[in-house]
């Protein structure tokens, strides 16, 4: 069920809805116009790049869109956004937050919030009782932003990303409060 949004101002109505495979094009389009700009100067373009292909081709999106919440933030000029909440192999009552991506022009203006919180509810109701995102420590725009929704640092990793060293914070959201 689509939910939409009015926001007067900078932003135009907005429907925040889960993805359909008529979306795929406009979904590739955000996630590789949102990690060219958010990760220019801390990923490199070929590492960029590599993932995009792997994680955005259409097998891949579909794949999602039937394993995972995939919501969509949609404007009356197209899609906007989008977030993927994936349920916790290791533990029931946790969930993942894999992606939340704003087209750059259309950031700050609470679509991330509303897909969050969208995210949010649908994952309450499959019982989930904490979420966890992990974001790019060099990311301040990030951090700032899942900071500012009450999510707390509870480690940090380094791994191996397509042979580039990412050093990543784990954000945690206690869905109980």
């Amino acid at each position: 069920m689509a939910k939409a949004y009015a926001w007067w101002g900078v932003l135009m109505a907005v429907t925040i809805r889960l993805m359909e495979k008529r979306d795929t094009e406009e979904v590739r389009k955000v996630a590789r116009a949102t990690w060219h700009h958010t990760y220019e100067g801390i990923i490199p373009e070929r590492v960029r790049t590599r993932f995009l292909d792997a994680f955005y081709n259409d097998e891949a999106i579909l794949r999602r869109m039937t394993g995972s919440i995939l919501l969509v933030a949609e404007r009356e000029d197209g899609i906007v956004g989008f977030a993927n909440f994936f349920s916790s192999r290791r533990d029931p009552s946790e969930a993942e937050l894999g992606a939340i991506y704003i087209l750059p022009e259309a950031q700050g203006g609470g679509i991330g919030t509303l897909l969050l919180q969208e995210g949010i509810g649908r994952l309450r109701l499959q019982g989930a009782t904490r979420l966890l995102a992990n974001v790019e420590r060099s990311n301040r725009k990030g951090l700032s932003f899942y900071e500012a929704k009450r999510f707390k640092a509870s480690g940090e990793k380094e791994e191996l990303f397509y042979g580039y060293a990412l050093r990543t914070v784990q954000m945690k959201l206690d869905l109980a409060d």
